[in-house]
């Protein structure tokens, strides 16, 4: 499958005289792996006509990469439902059900990424799948997937680029009911899935507001300032506040929820390429309003 992956830049004369190589490092924040890649199986062009890393650039020049296609990996097509919030050449914002997974823990299993292959193969898209924020099988919400390895290494590369925001219910009343937990987060001792809070773990922020409460279940938003698994959940455990239905940390099992009640409701994003800001919404899931009205 050949590539139709291409960035184009205009070259302003303060960079003539720059190789391709310097310019792709510099202003096109390559990786070393990225630029190896597209040596060995891209194309580049200069106004036009192919180029090689070490060649001088020219000013009011254009410079071309036409990126390789990527392989698939190991994880096989699946067809599936994709609630497609926005899409173009560089990233596609997912609505994501609770109750599957993003990463198939065996290959033929349907899954986000295995969805998103069978519909990159419909589309003729050369790329395999790059998830940027990934959620748990039972967390729902808005998510975020960069197209090909280049944008994927823009949006991951440099900090602040994309921000979550979270609702939940959890069990009982936090106090106070607004402020920030900052408890450093370790993997359990007795288990590869649970994580802790652990002096030796790594830092850990967690801003929270409660927006409702209905007594015995509060609905809370959250904002995450560092971005370990199952922070969100981890936290609130800690205060004595577990999510409804998270029975992986102490809480009972909730009616009509596989797990935990946790929704990715906004997210924020500079365009990896554009630098444009933009930002998506997602209501909560319809089920949680029997929950607030416990009383």
């Amino acid at each position: 499958m050949s590539s139709n992956i291409k960035k184009k830049w205009d070259i302003d004369p303060s960079d003539a005289g720059r190789s391709v190589r310097d310019f792709l490092r510099g202003k096109g924040r390559f990786s070393r792996q990225l630029l190896k890649r597209v040596r060995m199986n891209g194309h580049i062009f200069i106004d036009e006509k192919e180029a090689e890393m070490w060649q001088p650039l020219k000013g009011a020049s254009t410079l071309t990469i036409l990126f390789p296609a990527e392989e698939r990996g190991a994880i096989e097509p699946v067809e599936g439902p994709l609630a497609i919030l926005y899409e173009d050449e560089d990233i596609l914002v997912l609505d994501k059900p609770s109750g599957i997974a993003v990463v198939p823990p065996y290959k033929k299993e349907p899954s986000i990424a295995s969805h998103l292959i069978a519909y990159y193969e419909e589309i003729g898209h050369p790329c395999t799948v790059h998830i940027v924020t990934r959620l748990d099988t039972y967390t729902s919400g808005l998510m975020l997937v960069a197209k090909h390895a280049y944008s994927h290494m823009l949006l991951t590369r440099k900090a602040k680029l994309v921000d979550r925001f979270y609702q939940a219910l959890v069990e009982g009343l936090p106090e106070p009911e607004k402020g920030l937990i900052d408890a450093p987060i370790e993997r359990a001792d007795d288990s590869i899935i649970r994580r802790t809070v652990d002096p030796e773990g790594k830092p850990s922020q967690t801003m929270y507001d409660v927006l409702e409460t209905g007594g015995r279940v509060s609905k809370v938003a959250f904002q995450l300032l560092t971005g370990r698994t199952h922070q969100i959940r981890v936290h609130m455990a800690h205060i004595g506040h577990p999510l409804v239905g998270d029975t992986l940390y102490g809480a009972r099992q909730a009616d009509k929820l596989a797990g935990q009640a946790l929704h990715c409701y906004h997210l924020k994003l500079l365009h990896p390429w554009t630098g444009e800001s933009m930002s998506f919404d997602s209501k909560a899931p319809s089920e949680w309003s029997s929950y607030m009205k416990e009383k």
